[in-house]
C-alpha cells in the first residue's frame, strides 16, 4: 500500500511540476477574426492589426515579435490591398512584375496559377533587398468585379518557411464581403 501511495505522490508530483514549467504560449493556437473594408480573414492569436506603409491597404496584420528596432516595423506582416481594376485582370498583373523585376533589388522564386475555394488567383513568390533587409514575399492576386485584392504575405527570407502556417492560415480563410 505504501508503494502505490508513494507512486501516485510521483505521478501527482510530475503532473504539477509539467504544468508550471509549462512555457507555451496560451495563444499559439488561437486565431482571431479580422473584419474589415469589405474583407474578412483569421490570423494568429499572437499577432495584432497593424498599420501598413503600402498603397491600397485596406487590413493589415503583423506578428509584434518581428519588429524591427531601428525601423519600428515589423518584418513579419501580411497586408492585404484593393485596387481598381484599370485593365484586364491578367494584364495589371503582368505589368506591375514586369515592372517590379526590372529592379534587381526583386527577384523572383516562383509563379503559379492556384485556385482559392471556386476563385483562380495568380500566386508570386520572390525576394527583395529592402535597404539591406532581404525578404521573401508572396503575393497573391485576386479579381472581384472591378477590383482586385492583393494578399502580400512577407518576412524575412531566413524566417519565411517558419511562417508558412500562419500565412496559409490568412490566404486559405480570406473572403471577399459584398
Amino acid at each position: 500500500m505504501r508503494k502505490y501511495f508513494i507512486a501516485l505522490l510521483v505521478i501527482l508530483f510530475l503532473v504539477f511540476t509539467a504544468g508550471c514549467t509549462s512555457n507555451s504560449d496560451s495563444r499559439t493556437n488561437e486565431t482571431i477574426t479580422l473584419t474589415q473594408n469589405g474583407v474578412s480573414f483569421d490570423y494568429p492569436g499572437t499577432w495584432v492589426v497593424a498599420t501598413s506603409k503600402a498603397n491600397d491597404t485596406i487590413a493589415s496584420v503583423a506578428d509584434p515579435r518581428s519588429v524591427n528596432t531601428a525601423t519600428g516595423f515589423a518584418e513579419t506582416v501580411v497586408t492585404i490591398q484593393r485596387i481598381n481594376r484599370t485593365g484586364t485582370f491578367n494584364s495589371m498583373y503582368d505589368q506591375n512584375y514586369a515592372t517590379l523585376f526590372n529592379n534587381s533589388s526583386y527577384q523572383r522564386v516562383s509563379e503559379s496559377n492556384i485556385t482559392m475555394g471556386n476563385v483562380q488567383a495568380r500566386e508570386n513568390v520572390y525576394t527583395v533587398d529592402d535597404n539591406g533587409i532581404l525578404k521573401q514575399q508572396r503575393a497573391i492576386w485576386i479579381e472581384d468585379s472591378n477590383q482586385i485584392y492583393v494578399i502580400l504575405c512577407s518576412a524575412l527570407i531566413n524566417q519565411f518557411e517558419r511562417e508558412r502556417q500562419n500565412f496559409d492560415l490568412i490566404v486559405n480563410s480570406f473572403k471577399i464581403i459584398n
